[in-house]
């Protein structure tokens, strides 16, 4: 069972490894010099999905560790409606809108998940 698992984890490794179109961090200045690029502007639907996957996966990561915080009675990261669903275009939405934000845009050093992370704070803060 064990080496079924680490053959399972360097197959999906490699999978996502070579789908990346570049060996860069993730990093905000990356994810906004990908934006202004032509692969980003020619609409295609799996370039999208990919974008959408990704922030999702990061935002569900994000949301189970709300989760656990709210069961130790520890501070959440951010305060989501507990009847508002997103789905990977609301955090696409959410990150960029953040991105550009004239009055406390995000750095351009953060990762793509801190950044993400920072936008969730700021659309859901808690109080």
């Amino acid at each position: 069972m064990k080496q079924l698992t680490t053959a399972l984890f360097i197959i999906l490794f490699h999978f996502s490894s070579s789908y990346a179109e570049e060996l860069q961090p993730r990093t905000v200045s990356v994810y906004k010099r990908h934006m202004q690029s032509s692969d980003h502007g020619k609409g295609n639907f799996d370039h999208q999905m990919h974008h959408m996957l990704y922030l999702s996966g990061v935002a569900d990561a994000y949301t189970v560790l709300n989760q656990r915080s709210e069961a130790a009675g520890q501070p959440l990261l951010y305060c989501q409606p507990g009847d508002k669903n997103l789905n990977g275009n609301d955090y696409i939405r959410i990150l960029e809108q953040q991105l550009y934000d004239p009055d406390n845009p995000l750095p351009d050093h953060l990762t793509v998940a801190a950044g993400l992370l920072r936008s969730l704070q700021k659309e859901f803060p808690c109080k």
